[in-house]
């Protein structure tokens, strides 16, 4: 059973493509606001052709003082997200949205509430979810072959340079436990430090030997400061892909 949560608003007709997919342990509750409510005839037959359970969520806009309130959709629907998770009527939540804030919530779920028994995820449609369960993993291993065999040739025939090798282990694809450090530290962080901060938090029973990691690292007090507050709240989910990456 899987709980879709629409932000019409935001995705408009084409966050409901694939609709048709869903079955009866679906529910879809989509969220609209008379800003934009439009509903077009294809849309109409996709909706009672679905066999998911639809619920129309038309949210308030402004207080009872009339004064409008600032997103206030995304507040609504974060609000009945927190009631899905916490009913955990189902494995699998997804908001389908384009809007980057909820990526805000999603980090916080991450950090402070996430469970293995709640799966939530942001797609850009319906559709969209469906091509995320089916997209094959990345394997890094068999980039780590490859680069092994060719190493073993180098070996062999004494012919390419081993600067090239060098250049192939930089690109090497990231493991799952690499992408979320990335991630934690922020996307534009250099591979440097994705790799040195991955090592530390691998060593690192507790926090203690967190900090004192980062200081051993890092000789400057202000970057060992901000990178621990970086790694304090996902501490504990970094620490565990790090042992099942072992």
């Amino acid at each position: 059973m899987a709980v879709y949560l629409i932000d019409y608003e935001n995705v408009y007709i084409e966050g409901l493509q694939g609709i048709e997919r869903l079955t009866e342990q679906d529910s879809v509750h989509i969220f609209y606001t008379q800003n934009r409510c439009g509903l077009t005839f294809g849309l109409y037959q996709q909706l009672i052709s679905c066999k998911a359970e639809i619920h129309l969520n038309e949210v308030a806009m402004s207080l009872k003082n009339n004064d409008p309130v600032k997103n206030a959709l995304d507040i609504q629907l974060m609000m009945f997200l927190g009631y899905v998770i916490g009913t955990k009527q189902s494995k699998q939540i997804y908001i389908i949205s384009k809007d980057k804030d909820f990526r805000l919530g999603l980090e916080f779920y991450e950090s402070y509430i996430r469970s293995d028994e709640v799966q939530l995820k942001i797609c850009a449609s319906v559709e969209a979810s469906f091509q995320e369960e089916s997209a094959e993993p990345e394997v890094p291993e068999a980039y780590e072959n490859f680069v092994s065999s060719l190493r073993q040739t180098i070996e062999q025939e004494n012919g390419l340079p081993e600067e090239l090798i060098s250049m192939l282990e930089q690109k090497r694809p990231e493991s799952e436990y690499q992408n979320q450090v990335r991630e934690t530290l922020g996307k534009n962080t250099d591979d440097k430090t994705v790799r040195a901060i991955c090592e530390i938090i691998a060593h690192a029973d507790t926090l203690t030997d967190l900090n004192n990691g980062l200081a051993r690292t890092y000789h400057d007090g202000q970057k060992v400061k901000e990178l621990y507050h970086k790694c304090k709240p996902k501490f504990e989910i970094l620490r565990k892909l790090a042992k099942e990456q072992k």
